[in-house]
C-alpha cells in the first residue's frame, strides 16, 4: 500500500515539474507530462510483462500449501523359491497405503516463505514502476529540450540569412569585400545543416518517448511544457528523511523478513515428519488375510539441515549489510544531486536575467553599427554566435535542472516541497 502511495506521489510531482505551459504550446494542445506518465503506467511493455512474474509466484504459494500425496505400495514375498516356497504356494501379497504427516507446522512455514518471496517481488514491481516513470520523465524532458534546440537552430538560420542579406547589400555598395559574401554563404549552409540535424534529433526523441508506452511511432507533434519554469525544492534534511521510506529500501526489510522465514523453514525441515501406513496382507498358504501397520521417521544423524540453516542465516545478515551499503550510496547521491540542482538554478537565473538580455542588446547594437559601416563582419558574426551560445547554455542548464530534479524525486520517491524558494 505504501509503495503505491509513493508511486502516485512521485507521478504527481514529476508531472507538476513541467506542468507549466507557454501560451503558444497550450494552443497547440501538445502532449503533457501527465499524459505521458499515465500512458506509460497503463501500457509499458516491461510493466505488463512483470505481472506474469507475480502470477508465477502465486502458483508457488499454492504449491507450497499442498499436502504430500499418499503412497500406495505393493509387495509379493515367498515366491519362486524352493521347497515350501516354490512357485506361488506360500506367496504373501501385501498392499499398503502410507501418508507423510508433516510436523512443526512445516506446510505453513513453506507457505510463509513463498508469501515472503511474493512480497519482495511486489516491492520490486513498485521499484520498476518508479524506474519506468523516471525514465519516461527523462525522455519527456529530452523532447522538450530538443524542441528548444530545434527552435534555436531555426533562429540561427534566420540570423545567417539576415547576415547574408546584409553582406550582399554592403558588397553591392562596394563597402565590403566579396570574400565576406562567400563566408556568409558558408555560415548559412552550416546553419541549415545544424537545423536539419536538430530536426532529426527531435524526431528520435519523440520515438523514444512513445516507446515508453509501447507505441511503434509517436501520435503527437509537440510537447506542452515550459523548460524554463523551474519548480522549487524542499530542504535537504526533509529529503534525506524521505529516503529510507522508498520502495528501494523497504524491499530490504521485506527481504529480511523473507530470510527469517527461510531460517525457520530450514530448522523445521530437520525433522520433516513421520510416515504412517496401513495395509492388507494375504497369506496364500493358509488362505488367511491380516492387517498391517507401519510407522517411519527419519533420524537426524548426519543431515540435520545444518548447511541450509547456515546459508539462510548468512542471507539474512547479507540483507542488512546490503541495505546499509545502499543507504550510504543513496545519501551520497542525494547530496550531489541537491547541490547540482542549486547550481543549475543559479546558472539559469543568471543566464536568463543578465546574460541573455545583454547578448540580445549587443547583437542589436552590433547589427545597427554594421549596417552603417562602424563594425566589421567579424564583430557582427561574433555577436550572433555569442547570443546563440548563451541560449544553448540556457537550454542545457534548464534541461539539466529538470533531469536532476527527476533523480532527486526518484531517490526520495515522494513529493518535493514547493512552498519554499531556493536559498
Amino acid at each position: 500500500m505504501f509503495s503505491r502511495i509513493a508511486l502516485r506521489r512521485f507521478v504527481a510531482v514529476v508531472a507538476l515539474s513541467l506542468a507549466a505551459v507557454t501560451p503558444a504550446l497550450a494552443q497547440e494542445s501538445g502532449l503533457t507530462l501527465r499524459d505521458a506518465l499515465e500512458r506509460t503506467l497503463k501500457s509499458n511493455p516491461d510493466l505488463s510483462a512483470y505481472q506474469y512474474v507475480l502470477k508465477a509466484q502465486d502458483g508457488r504459494i499454492t504449491q507450497s500449501g499442498l499436502k504430500p500425496n499418499p503412497t500406495l505400495s505393493a509387495s509379493l514375498e515367498n515366491v519362486l523359491g524352493t521347497g515350501e516356497v516354490r512357485s506361488f504356494k506360500s506367496a504373501e501379497l501385501s498392499l499398503s497405503l502410507s501418508q507423510l504427516i508433516e510436523l512443526g507446522g512445516l506446510r505453513d512455514r513453506r507457505v510463509a516463505v513463498s508469501r515472503g518471496e511474493r512480497e519482495v517481488l511486489e516491492i520490486e514491481g513498485h521499484v520498476r514502476r518508479l524506474d519506468v516513470v523516471a525514465e519516461t520523465a527523462r525522455r519527456f524532458v529530452a523532447v522538450v529540450s530538443q524542441q528548444e534546440q530545434h527552435a534555436l537552430t531555426h533562429q540561427a538560420v534566420e540570423l545567417a540569412e539576415r547576415t547574408s542579406a546584409a553582406v550582399d547589400r554592403r558588397v553591392k555598395a562596394a563597402k565590403s569585400p566579396l570574400a565576406e559574401q562567400e563566408r556568409a554563404v558558408v555560415a548559412l549552409e552550416r546553419a541549415r545543416n545544424d537545423d536539419a540535424h536538430a530536426e532529426h534529433e527531435l524526431k528520435t526523441a519523440r520515438y523514444e518517448l512513445a516507446a515508453s508506452w509501447g507505441a511503434t511511432e509517436p501520435d503527437f507533434e509537440t510537447i506542452s511544457a515550459d523548460l524554463y519554469a523551474l519548480p522549487t525544492i524542499g530542504e535537504y534534511p526533509s529529503l534525506l528523511a524521505d529516503l529510507e521510506n522508498t520502495p528501494d529500501f523497504t524491499r530490504y526489510l521485506s527481504e529480511a523478513r523473507l530470510r527469517d522465514s527461510e531460517i525457520t523453514l530450514a530448522i523445521a525441515n530437520r525433522r520433516p515428519g513421520i510416515e504412517v501406513g496401513v495395509g492388507l496382507r494375504r497369506l496364500q498358504a493358509s488362505g488367511d488375510t491380516a492387517l498391517m501397520f507401519s510407522v517411519g521417521m527419519p533420524l537426524a544423524v548426519y543431515n540435520r539441515n545444518q548447511g541450509v540453516i547456515a546459508e539462510a542465516e548468512a542471507r539474512r545478515s547479507g540483507a542488512e549489510a546490503n541495505r546499509s551499503a545502499a543507504l550510504v550510496r543513496a545519501r551520497t547521491g542525494l547530496f550531489g544531486y541537491y547541490q547540482e540542482l542549486l547550481d543549475r538554478r543559479r546558472e539559469v537565473e543568471a543566464l536568463s536575467a543578465r546574460a541573455l538580455p545583454s547578448a540580445e542588446s549587443a547583437l542589436k547594437n552590433t547589427e545597427y553599427a554594421y549596417e552603417r559601416g562602424r563594425y566589421g563582419y567579424l564583430e557582427f558574426v561574433d555577436a550572433q554566435r555569442e547570443l546563440l551560445a548563451v541560449k544553448r547554455d540556457l537550454i542545457a542548464s534548464a534541461t539539466q535542472y529538470h533531469l536532476t530534479l527527476i533523480e532527486i524525486e526518484r531517490l526520495t520517491g515522494t513529493g518535493l516541497s514547493t512552498s519554499r524558494t531556493l536559498p
